[in-house]
């Protein structure tokens, strides 16, 4: 890819670009993520490729990745027979953390919503009760007149 002057940037003017602080860019290049380019008339000078690699690292984690696996993911530089079970390893690892993650969440939120039908809202029961009791008993002695002791 041929750079052109007028598509260098300074650090500043990248971070920008790509929607990060000047702090990420540095905190990328110590990382080893980003290129440390050399000074031109006394400023660093930033080209198209480090700000299409600093979008890129910023979609990995919104997918989940780590800076780690980014570092991974960039060392790749094509999509070729060679690379692609490697990505299909990484994306079918990926698939199945989320998708736990998700399980989990769900978990949580039907627990969340029993807590708040049960304690948490003017339409559950008017009686009192004991918090630490309601939770040791699944939620139930708040509603349930007939509760059980685990």
């Amino acid at each position: 890819m041929e750079q052109k002057l007028q598509e260098l940037m300074t650090i500043g003017g990248l971070a920008k670009e790509a929607g990060v602080g000047v702090e990420t860019v540095r905190f990328y290049q110590r990382k080893g993520l980003l290129r440390i380019p050399d000074r031109t008339s006394g400023f660093r000078k930033y080209s198209e490729l480090d700000l299409r690699q600093i979008r890129f690292i910023k979609r990995i984690q919104e997918l989940g990745f780590t800076l780690k696996d980014a570092e991974s993911l960039l060392e790749i530089t094509f999509c070729s027979p060679k690379t692609r079970p490697l990505l299909e390893k990484v994306c079918n690892e990926k698939i199945v953390e989320i998708e736990k993650k998700i399980a989990d969440l769900n978990g949580m939120l039907v627990e969340l919503r029993q807590f708040h039908q049960s304690c948490g809202c003017e339409a559950s029961n008017t009686l009192q009760c004991s918090l630490l009791e309601c939770f040791e008993n699944d939620w139930e002695c708040c509603e349930n007149p007939n509760r059980r002791k685990k």
